[in-house]
């Protein structure tokens, strides 16, 4: 995430905070029972989910998971997060960036956030090295018929990946997208990371009135990518 769109999601979050509403959904995504699941089989102890936003995911993942990491860029979207989670997560502020993790995870999460990172390797890499050899970064990304395509604006192709850009009145928000799967796959392998198995979704989101005008559908890849070699560790 650059930094104009890190200001723009603090500022996003901060909008709602001191109200009843929220910035996104709050039904946990449509995969996250496939996720408890394989967390559950791979007998996963200790978790980071980055990027938590306010937590949609996290109440429901923390309460099966004996150690459940949380972390955000806004301040706002914690206080909502620590509300739903309550003591079953330990929520700090944190950049993905920069991930202020020393001991490695099981697994690593970052759910319905890659997309708006416009340094989709950096990220990657972040996770990658806060996990355990052979732990689990898990991450969803649109593909080609989400609507972020159709609505969008293609901005650049940059082989793995491909941005485009959404406008309403008030902001302009960056949708990353998978453009060619096998790149894609070397990119991972590149960061010591292997497709372990994928799952393709399709759901539809309400507005989300600051940014994103209209119900809108989206269509993505949940991948989980095994770590091969946890360098930093």
């Amino acid at each position: 995430m650059s930094g104009p769109s890190r200001a723009q999601w603090t500022e996003l979050y901060s909008e709602t905070v001191d109200s009843d509403a929220c910035l996104m959904p709050t039904d946990p995504l449509p995969f996250v029972d496939e996720i408890e699941t394989k967390l559950s089989e791979e007998s996963c102890e200790r978790v980071l989910e980055a990027a938590a936003g306010e937590g949609r995911n996290t109440q429901r993942l923390a309460s099966v998971v004996s150690e459940y990491h949380a972390c955000d860029i806004s301040a706002d979207a914690l206080q909502t997060c620590k509300r739903r989670a309550g003591h079953q997560a330990t929520i700090r502020e944190a950049d993905i960036r920069s991930l202020p993790y020393t001991s490695p995870f099981d697994a690593t999460l970052l759910l319905d956030a890659l997309t708006h990172f416009r340094d989709v390797e950096l990220a990657l890499r972040e996770l990658q090295r806060v996990t355990a050899t052979d732990g689990y970064v898990i991450f969803n990304m649109p593909i080609d018929g989400d609507d972020a395509a159709t609505s969008g604006e293609l901005i650049a192709d940059y082989g793995p990946v491909c941005e485009y850009e959404y406008r309403n009145d008030s902001y302009s928000t960056t949708y990353m997208f998978i453009s060619n799967y096998g790149q894609f796959c070397e990119l991972l392998s590149s960061l010591q990371l292997s497709i372990d198995c994928v799952s393709s979704w399709e759901w539809r989101d309400p507005p989300h009135p600051e940014y994103r005008n209209n119900t809108h559908d989206h269509k993505n890849l949940l991948l989980y990518a095994r770590v091969t070699d946890a360098r930093g560790n």
